[in-house]
C-alpha cells in the first residue's frame, strides 16, 4: 500500500504485543525481518548505535541477499537475526533482522545479476521467493510468528514475502485519498501472493489513524461494505486503531541505549495492539497475548 498509513507503526506494536505472556504462561518467539530500504522497524527495534553496528558488521537482510544471491557465499537467514533485550523479558522472546538503506541498491543489484544470465523479471522473483521460502522453514523451527515490514508498493522481496505469509495485513487510513485504489492493490496482492494451486489469501485491511470525523466515518461504512461482498477482493478486521498521538509519538521515545528494545507504547496504545492481536491470533491459531484484566 501507499507510505504513510502506519505499517511499520503496527509492525512493532504486534510484535510487541504477540511477545507478551499469553494463556498458556509464556510468551511466543516473535522474529521481524524489516523488507523496507527505509528501515524504520529496523530503527525503532535498535536504536541508532545499535543499528550501526549491524550494519557495519553485515547482519541485516541486504547483506543476507548479496551473500546468498550475487556472492554465492549463503547463510543461514538466523545467522543475521538480531536478539532484542527488553526489560523482565527472558532473552530471544523478540528478534529482528534488520536492513539498511542499501536494501534498495541490492534489490536492483540482484536484479541485473539475474538478468545477465538471461533470467526475466519473473524468474528473479521466483529466486527471491524460492530463497525465502527455503529459510523460512527452519526459521519456523526457531520461532512461533514471523513479521515482515515491507515496502511501500509491490517489489520482488514484498512478492517473497507475500508467498511465503498465512496473512497479510493492509494497513490503510480511511480517507478518501489513501483508499484510492485500495481495491485493486489489494487483488494486486491476492494474485501476487499465489502460484499454480497454492491457496489464494485474501488480503486483510485494517483501519489505522482513525478520527471521529464524518468523513472517516463515511468511508469505514463504504470499505466495510465493500468488505462484505460476495466477490470482495479484501476482508477487514473489527477493530480500528485510533488517531492517537501517544501512537504517533512512540517512535520518537525510541531510546538509543546499546542491547536495550524500547517499547515506547504507553499502556493504551499497548492494549489496542493487544486487542489487534488477539484479532489475528484467532485468525492464524496461535496463543493470544493477555491484556491487563485477563487472567490465565
Amino acid at each position: 500500500m501507499k507510505g504513510g498509513v502506519g505499517k511499520t507503526t503496527i509492525t512493532v506494536g504486534l510484535a510487541h504485543a504477540f511477545a507478551q505472556e499469553n494463556a498458556a504462561g509464556k510468551a511466543l518467539r516473535i522474529l521481524v525481518i524489516d523488507l523496507d530500504a527505509q528501515a524504520n522497524a529496523s530503527f525503532w527495534f535498535c536504536g541508532d548505535q545499535k543499528l550501526t553496528e549491524l550494519i557495519e558488521s553485515g547482519r541485516t537482510m541486504d547483506a543476507f541477499l548479496e551473500d546468498a544471491v550475487v556472492l554465492n557465499q549463503p547463510r543461514t537467514l538466523a545467522d543475521y537475526a538480531h536478539i532484542l533485550t527488553r526489560a523482565g523479558a527472558p532473552p530471544g522472546d523478540l528478534c529482528v533482522i534488520p536492513c539498511s538503506p542499501e536494501l534498495r541498491l541490492i534489490e536492483r543489484e540482484m536484479t541485473y545479476f539475474l538478468s545477465e544470465r538471461r533470467a526475466s523479471l519473473k524468474e528473479v522473483e521466483n529466486v527471491v521467493a524460492d530463497l525465502l521460502v527455503t529459510e523460512l522453514a527452519a526459521l519456523k523451527e526457531k520461532y512461533d510468528l514471523i513479521i515482515f515490514d515491507t515496502a511501500p508498493g509491490i517489489s520482488a522481496l514484498t512478492e517473497a514475502a507475500l508467498r511465503a505469509s498465512d496473512i497479510v495485513i493492509v494497513p490503510t487510513v480511511p480517507d478518501f485519498i489513501s483508499n484510492l485504489g485500495l481495491e485493486a492493490f489489494c487483488r494486486s496482492v491476492w494474485w501476487a501472493n499465489h502460484s499454480g494451486s497454492e491457496l489464494q489469501r485474501t488480503p486483510w485491511v485494517v483501519a489505522n489513524m482513525v478520527k471521529e470525523t464524518k468523513h472517516h466515518a463515511a468511508m469505514l461504512a463504504e470499505m466495510r461494505a465493500e468488505s462484505a461482498a460476495e466477490d470482495a477482493g479484501f476482508k477487514m478486521f473489527r477493530i480500528e486503531i485510533p488517531c492517537s498521538e501517544e501512537i504517533e509519538e512512540a517512535g520518537a521515545r525510541v531510546r538509543e541505549a546499546e542491547g536495550v528494545c524500547a517499547a515506547a507504547f504507553d499502556p493504551g496504545a499497548s492494549l489496542i495492539f493487544a486487542g489487534f492481536a488477539k484479532e489475528i491470533a484467532d485468525l492464524i491459531g496461535v496463543p493470544a497475548p493477555l491484556s491487563r484484566g485477563d487472567s490465565r
